[in-house]
């Protein structure tokens, strides 16, 4: 497993229990979104060093 494949498993875990635990909170929507384009990019740069055979 390399650091891609870490880095999107925290990031979704972290959206998740942000989501279910925050609530309302000021800071749970930039958040959210960072978390999101952090998960895509990770996606995004994992498909692009290994293309499917």
């Amino acid at each position: 497993m390399n650091r891609s494949y870490v880095l999107v498993l925290l990031s979704v875990f972290a959206l998740f229990f942000l989501q279910l635990y925050a609530g309302d909170a000021p800071y749970t929507l930039p958040l959210s979104i960072v978390l999101v384009i952090l998960i895509l990019g990770a996606t995004l740069f994992q498909l692009r060093r290994k293309p499917n055979r």
